[in-house]
C-alpha cells in the first residue's frame, strides 16, 4: 500500500506533541551527564526513548513529513545551545530526518523501513552531537569547565573522549539500545499495525 496523503491539521499537532515528548527524552536522558563516564553514553539512553516515539509516531501517523515536524522542538533545542554548536547540531537533527524520511518515502506500512529509518534517525545524537566532543576534545573540556561543570566531571571527560575509538562504542550502543525501544515500540502498538496490515 503506497502512502500519498498529505498531513492534516491534527497531524500536526500530533506530530508537534511528540517532537515535545523527544524533547523531554533529552531532558531525562541528562542524567547521564551528571559524570563524563555516564555522560558517553547520553546518545543511547536518549535514544532508546526516541525510538519508542519514533515507532507510534510513524504507526499514527503513516504520512510524510511527519518526522521532519517531529524533530522542530529538539532542532530548537540545540540551535540555543551555542553559536557553532548550536547550528551544527539543529543542520544534523535535519539532515537525519531527511534520511530516515528518503528511507520511510511512501512506505510507512512497511515495519522494517520503520526500524531501519528509526535507527538511523537517531545515529545523529552520537555521530553529529558528539562530534565536537571526540574532534576536539580540549576545546570541548575547557568550554564545559568556564561554564561551570565540575573539574572532575570534566577531567573525565577529557580522559574518554581522548580515547577516539570510543566514539565507535557510542554510535553502536546507540544503535542498539534504539533497536531496543523500537521493539518495545512496536510491541505497544501490536494491535495498531495489525489493524493496519503491517504485521
Amino acid at each position: 500500500m503506497v502512502q500519498k496523503k498529505r498531513l492534516a491539521g491534527k497531524d500536526y499537532i500530533t506530530c508537534g506533541i511528540f517532537s515535545a515528548l523527544y524533547f523531554v527524552a533529552l531532558l531525562i536522558s541528562s542524567i547521564m551527564n551528571m559524570t563524563g563516564y555516564t555522560a558517553l553514553f547520553y546518545p543511547a539512553v536518549a535514544s532508546f526513548f526516541i525510538g519508542i516515539l519514533f515507532v507510534v509516531l510513524n504507526v499514527k501517523i503513516q504520512k510524510r513529513g511527519a518526522v521532519a515536524i517531529f524533530s522542530i522542538i529538539p532542532c530548537l533545542y540545540f540551535f540555543t545551545s551555542g553559536v557553532i554548536e548550536g547550528l551544527i547540531g539543529a543542520v544534523g537533527v535535519f539532515v537525519f530526518a531527511g534520511i530516515a524520511e528518503a528511507i520511510l518515502w511512501n512506505h510507512h506500512d512497511n515495519v522494517k523501513r520503520i526500524m531501519a529509518a528509526g535507527v538511523v534517525y537517531t545515529m545523529d545524537l552520537s555521530i553529529v552531537g558528539f562530534s565536537e566532543n571526540f574532534l576536539a576534545t580540549d576545546a570541548y573540556c575547557d568550554n564545559a569547565l568556564a561554564h561551570g561543570i565540575n573539574e572532575m566531571v570534566v577531567d573525565q571527560m577529557r580522559y574518554l573522549y581522548g580515547m577516539k575509538p570510543l566514539w565507535l562504542v557510542t554510535i553502536a550502543v546507540t544503535a542498539l539500545l534504539t533497536f531496543c525501544g523500537i521493539l518495545i515500540g512496536k510491541r505497544i502498538m501490536k494491535k495498531h499495525l495489525k489493524k493496519a496490515g503491517i504485521l
